[in-house]
């Protein structure tokens, strides 16, 4: 309890200091985004490809603001929410991803079953008449036994699929979540767009942060192969890898609203470049006029953290308290019970669970120290056995690496002075500029 006590009265002494501390942000080294841009990358992309797909979505964005009112003081950064390809990973091939496809769909159809089985028993349970509980019981029986055939085809196709690959499901979830977690915490809005198989991930971030951040979040879906909608979506009547997963996979993705004519650069009608964002088709600007209403709309959370050059950024799987650890180069440790180094900062610090917990380096080029920034983690208070990710950012691309590990036995105090290293940031600066490199 003793320990417990004094570690409280650090934290808020530090807290105090850190609020009248240096200044952390200079324009020099980051850029002042106001809201951030996740694109949601579909199958087979490797990075290259899907920031490809995210620079056109934010040029498409670009314009669609312009041409509209009220865009005046709105920075607005592209990331990628990456979700890793079989082609990427060199694993099974494409085979990875459409497993991972089949294996969302099931999740998506039993979370849709069990709402069905709660509709279907609120009305069992009403207090209605005979004659209209029996009217409103059966066409609720049909769809129960409609979804439960649905859920045991997908299930049985995801398991027979499932032998050739094991994609990283899990992680990617893991990873996207914490990165819209860190956003939020900067006080960005967030507008999230999915294309493709993407679109399952995004649904999973949105309704992960929907009762926190309501209005700091909205979605757009681009040719979505899931069957649920975070937002309005955009699909083409001939798209035909949609199509064909309407007859492949069972459940049924949101119906077609536009039609883009054909062209020899897609002949699949499916492509988020080649022909969503084709400025030859009114599908780009049907995309851009989306995404603006639902960017104008965002408001901003409040700041708890700061940007940096780089962040690393830590959460975990339950209750406990896991401290995020910073070596720098100049000697500097810094963690709960030193809050600023000489180049960065712990602006959060969390002692009861989940995180995130957030280190940023300086934006001011004058204060940035050159050289390797050693990032770890020390199971401080929690049970053996929870999973801690810990993600790298730059202010120039985004989220650079994540790793999810096993925090270990409990260590107390005792585990600060030697915190389990997990990723080095090298920072260094030359005649192009500043570069941070992640091993």
């Amino acid at each position: 309890m003793t320990s417990l006590v004094t570690r409280w009265l650090q934290a808020t002494t530090l807290a105090i200091a850190s609020a009248l501390a240096w200044p952390s942000f200079a324009a020099d080294l980051c850029p002042a985004y106001t809201h951030t841009l996740a694109f949601f990358n579909g199958v087979w992309n490797t990075p290259d490809a899907a920031m490809t797909g995210a620079r056109a979505l934010s040029a498409t964005l670009d314009e669609a603001l312009v041409a509209g009112p009220g865009h005046a003081g709105i920075e607005v950064g592209a990331e990628v929410f990456y979700n890793a390809s079989g082609l990427q990973r060199s694993t099974s091939g494409g085979i990875e991803d459409l497993v991972e496809v089949f294996q969302q769909r099931t999740a998506e159809l039993d979370a849709a079953l069990r709402q069905r089985w709660e509709l279907f028993w609120e009305v069992v349970d009403g207090r209605q008449d005979w004659w209209r509980k029996i009217a409103s019981v059966l066409p609720r029986a049909y769809a129960v036994a409609t979804a439960l055939t649905e859920a045991r085809n997908a299930r049985l196709i995801a398991q027979i699929a499932s032998l050739g690959a094991r994609p990283p499901t899990e992680v990617d979830y893991a990873a996207h979540l914490l990165r819209l977690r860190a956003l939020l915490a900067l006080g960005r809005s967030v507008l999230m767009v999915g294309h493709s198989q993407g679109n399952f991930f995004l649904n999973m971030a949105h309704r992960a942060v929907a009762g926190t951040a309501p209005t700091a979040t909205a979605a757009v879906h681009i040719a979505p192969a899931s069957s649920e909608a975070s937002g309005p979506h955009l699909l083409s009547g001939n798209d035909t890898v949609i199509a064909a997963l309407r007859g492949l996979i069972p459940g049924t993705p949101p119906p077609p609203n536009i039609w883009l004519v054909p062209s020899t650069a897609d002949v699949t009608g499916h492509m988020l470049v080649e022909t969503y964002l084709d400025s030859a088709r009114s599908g780009r600007a049907t995309a851009g006029r989306l995404m603006a209403a639902g960017l104008l709309g965002l408001r901003r959370a409040e700041p708890q953290a700061s940007p940096g050059f780089f962040t690393a950024t830590l959460a975990w799987d339950g209750e406990g308290d896991i401290d995020l650890h910073v070596m720098e180069p100049g000697g500097a440790h810094v963690h709960y019970g030193a809050r600023i180094g000489a180049s960065g900062m712990l602006d959060l610090d969390d002692t009861s669970g989940w995180g995130p917990e957030h280190y940023h380096a300086t934006c001011d080029s004058d204060r940035l120290q050159p050289g390797l920034y050693s990032v770890g983690i020390n199971n401080y208070d929690a049970p053996a056995g929870r999973k801690a990710t810990v993600q790298i950012a730059t202010a120039d691309r985004g989220v650079v690496r994540t790793v999810r590990v096993d925090s270990g036995p409990r260590r107390g105090p005792a585990g600060d002075a030697a915190p389990l290293s997990l990723l080095g940031v090298n920072v260094a600066h030359t005649s192009d500029g500043w570069t941070a490199t992640v091993h």
